[in-house]
């Protein structure tokens, strides 16, 4: 009777083949539906080349182009699955560097330092390509760009401006998972913005008299920009 019920057990017992882990891949796709969302945050430097779309009424006061760098960051929250996801970014950047001046005094410097801020919040979509540890993405994101606390020696007036407009961008990167769910990388993003400045109050200008005239006029500006930076994600 013992046998009998022996070999009925293991007739009936789980074949050893069953028991084994599933592949590599297939844990890799199960990890992607069990952690479905992730946050990403990103530190690096931004370059922006700044040129006024009008010859006389730029989004820079006084500024006919600008360029710089500067430090930016960002971060992202998103939805994946498999090779696609979807997210939305904010990025922030502080730009530091000189151009060449609109409206330069007859004895006055044709060239200006200056700073600005820029603002960037973007729908992205990605395409990712996981490769074991490794992680390949290819992204692109378009949304709203948002530009203000203009500095410059090239101008004064009482009264600050801001300029507003779209940007789209698109970005390569690789990304290292540390654990199931954390990783870091490097990504390199290139932007295109256009941003338009509405003009100032007139009476609130203390500057020269044709860059107050300028500044009481819109104004619209067009930048490229490169965006070099390492991030962290996590995903949960």
């Amino acid at each position: 009777m013992a046998v009998a019920l022996a070999l009925l057990g293991s007739l009936v017992a789980t074949p050893a083949w069953a028991q084994q882990s599933p592949p590599a891949s297939a844990a890799r796709r199960s990890d992607m539906f069990r952690d479905p969302f992730f946050v990403e945050l990103e530190g690096g430097a931004t370059y922006m080349g700044l040129l006024s779309v009008r010859g006389d009424r730029s989004a820079f006061p006084n500024m006919v182009s600008f360029t710089g760098w500067g430090p930016g960051a960002g971060v992202t929250l998103g939805f994946h699955a498999l090779v696609f996801s979807v997210g939305v970014q904010v990025y922030y950047c502080h730009i530091s560097g000189e151009g060449s001046v609109l409206n330069a005094t007859p004895m006055g410097p044709t060239r200006a330092t200056g700073e600005v801020d820029l603002v960037a919040t973007t729908l992205e979509g990605a395409f990712r390509l996981p490769m074991g540890r490794v992680e390949l993405s290819m992204r692109l994101g378009v949304g709203h760009a948002f530009m203000g606390r203009f500095t410059s020696d090239a101008w004064a007036s009482a009264e600050s401006v801001n300029a507003n407009g779209w940007t789209g961008r698109a970005g390569l990167g690789v990304d290292v998972r540390v654990w199931r769910k954390l990783f870091v990388g490097f990504d390199l993003d290139a932007a295109v913005t256009n941003v338009r400045r509405s003009g100032i109050a007139g009476g609130s200008c203390s500057g020269d008299g044709l860059i107050c005239a300028e500044l009481e006029q819109d104004g619209d500006a067009i930048a490229l920009m490169v965006h070099p930076h390492f991030q962290v994600g996590m995903h949960f």
